[in-house]
């Protein structure tokens, strides 16, 4: 295990009717906020009453509140550029994101961009390095990304996707009421099971040894994921399969499952290639694509590793090394199309993939550390998933 030190001050706030208390938790905040904007994505967060809800809640706490719609999946620059524009305008001290992870990471960039005399793009592209942020508070509504408790933020420019992360970032408060994930559209809710599970993964993958403390828990956590992800499958309305998945989502990304690990995260960088290339493929969805083709790709590179997570998550009892991971990964797709997930990239896309294209865009930094990634290595990995 490696040296490390860990602060998550994250205010989590779980449970029924919690949304009601935003406002009372951000004018508490020792910045003294007076000037709010709630950023959020389509008209289900007014249809449903969540957004009348933490309005009500900021003003009744002597908040001016002002809020801005429009974000979507795979979040923009252009866009964060507007929001930034307006709470400049403003005045605005604080930003509350009421969505997933792409409302969240909009909010986090312009909590960024608000203070900087830059453009925001210089963080995302290594220009600049984050050294003041405004305050961040999300409201959740869908349990994926798990950006709530995160210091990541991810939006894209043209066909380049990617992040920044900064604990400066990290939102001080995260409300998660499992109630309001009832009416999520099942190919999202599917999706952002797997993103979730997949943000575990990619801390669970590493050649650090001695980590038995966070390999037995992120194991149990992926066994309770699935449950959950297969009860919530036969009855959306679940509201304890949901709990699991909300406080699972959040935690999975928090950094607590790679305390002491070098972590991986090729199989996201895989896929922010392909999302960036065509903006319309949900993370979540090109994730469960690409990670168990990634799995037969590199997992030579350290068979204990593999042959333990067979045994511990899938139950797999092959004592033949290959066979053993092989059937893990029969298991791991079958659990995929069972909750309703595409496991080849024709199932992700009705296009013919541009494979050499990917491979460029995944590999202009450093790709993976579990197994060091080139372009050739991705380009076998697109090829697998092709499932041909």
């Amino acid at each position: 295990m490696l040296d490390f030190t860990y602060c998550n001050p994250t205010r989590l706030m779980f449970g029924k009717s919690m949304e009601g208390q935003i406002g009372a938790e951000v004018a508490a905040l020792p910045e003294s906020p007076r000037k709010v904007l709630i950023v959020y994505g389509s008209g289900s967060a007014r249809r449903s009453g969540l957004l009348d809800l933490v309005e009500g809640s900021l003003k009744a706490a002597g908040l001016t509140v002002f809020a801005m719609g429009g974000v979507r999946p795979n979040p923009t620059v252009e866009f964060v550029r507007e929001v930034i524009a307006f709470a400049r305008s403003e005045g605005v001290d604080c930003l509350v994101a009421v969505g997933g992870g792409s409302c969240i990471d909009t909010a986090k960039a312009a909590a960024v961009g608000i203070p900087y005399e830059g453009d925001v793009w210089d963080f995302y592209c290594g220009k600049a390095k984050v050294a003041r942020a405004l305050p961040v508070a999300a409201v959740l509504t869908i349990p994926a990304a798990g950006s709530e408790q995160s210091i990541r933020s991810v939006i894209s420019n043209g066909d380049v996707k990617t992040g920044i992360g900064s604990p400066l970032i990290r939102p001080r408060i995260a409300v998660i009421n499992p109630e309001r994930f009832f009416t999520i559209p099942a190919s999202y809710a599917s999706a952002g099971l797997f993103d979730m599970m997949s943000h575990i993964l990619e801390r669970y993958f590493t050649n650090t040894e001695s980590v038995e403390y966070t390999s037995g828990q992120a194991e149990a956590a992926l066994r309770s994921i699935m449950a959950a992800a297969r009860a919530i499958a036969r009855n959306p309305r679940d509201y304890d399969a949901w709990s699991v998945a909300g406080l699972a989502g959040s935690f999975a990304h928090n950094g607590y499952f790679g305390l002491g690990h070098v972590e991986d995260w090729a199989c996201h960088g895989i896929e922010h290639a392909l999302s960036g290339w065509r903006s319309e493929i949900i993370h979540g969805a090109g994730l469960a694509v690409v990670t168990p083709a990634w799995m037969r790709h590199v997992w030579r590179q350290n068979p204990a590793r593999f042959v333990r997570f067979a045994k511990e998550v899938f139950g797999v009892q092959e004592q033949d090394d290959a066979a053993a991971v092989e059937q893990m990964i029969a298991r791991l797709i079958a659990f995929l199309k069972d909750i309703g997930l595409p496991t080849t990239l024709a199932e992700l896309t009705a296009e013919p993939v541009p494979l050499d294209e990917i491979a460029r865009l995944a590999t202009r930094a450093p790709l993976g550390n579990f197994k060091r990634l080139d372009a050739g290595d991705v380009k076998a990995i697109l090829t697998l998933a092709r499932g041909d």
